[in-house]
């Protein structure tokens, strides 16, 4: 709380969030659900209701959300448009840091690979709500979801 020439101003959890949006470029939901100590769930469904709102953006590395706050249209105007380019991180990408890290920590190469696909697995079952609730928001059908699911994770388990 944070006191105002003689009235109190309370400060509510998204508004906490869009501070923290106010000091990072973009940061993952986990991480921001960390840092201002709610349970992801509730951190996901403020997202949800911003990004809706077009207040925040997300964008996603491999299948972890990132969030980021929209800049006001005035703002982005004013600022000069810089051009940075690099390489989109491929999924085989992802897969050798992960090696990269478990051989340092003397992990057994089928060990890694055995964490990897859990990892994955894992990683796959936390983007489904989304995917399912962007798909529904988008007009598609129960059973027309279910296909696109399917094929969207046979071609990341293909790529892994």
């Amino acid at each position: 709380m944070k006191k105002v020439v003689g009235e109190i101003t309370v400060k509510t959890g998204v508004d906490k969030l869009l501070d923290l949006l106010k000091t990072v470029d973009k940061i993952s939901v986990q991480e921001a659900a960390k840092r201002l100590d709610v349970p992801l769930q509730t951190l996901q469904s403020w997202v949800d209701f911003l990004v809706e709102e077009n207040v925040i953006g997300v964008e996603y590395n491999f299948t972890s959300p990132f969030i980021y706050l929209n800049k006001a249209p005035e703002e982005s105007l004013r600022e000069q448009p810089v051009q940075v380019k690099h390489k989109r991180a491929s999924l085989n990408d992802f897969y050798q840091e992960f090696k990269r890290l478990g051989l340092e920590k003397k992990i057994p190469l089928e060990k890694i690979d055995e964490f990897w696909n859990e990892r994955l697995m894992t990683t796959l079952e936390n983007v489904k709500d989304y995917f399912y609730r962007e798909a529904r928001k988008r007009g598609f059908k129960e059973d027309e979801i279910q296909n696109l699911w399917k094929e969207y994770k046979a071609q990341v388990l293909t790529a892994a």
